[in-house]
């Protein structure tokens, strides 16, 4: 399945991102590894909102974490 990062929307997305329902590229990924950037806050914001998710608490780095795990007692 051949899709675009949902991120930059330029590149082969090759990894799901399960806590946020998107696939996002390896450039997108490795960028992400201290947290989300502020540019693609939009995207995950929109990805939460359409799952009926809160927004992730921002982690040390004041970023949205690049994993999150929805609390236990969410019904999704």
């Amino acid at each position: 399945m051949d899709a675009t990062c949902a991120l930059c929307e330029q590149a082969e997305a090759i990894r799901e991102v399960a806590a946020y329902r998107i696939r996002v590229c390896a450039d997108c990924w490795e960028l992400a590894a201290e947290g989300w950037p502020v540019s693609a806050e939009p995207v995950l914001f929109k990805a939460l909102a359409k799952q009926g998710l809160l927004i992730a608490d921002r982690n040390e780095n004041n970023r949205l974490p690049r994993d999150y795990a929805p609390p236990a007692d969410f019904a999704l």
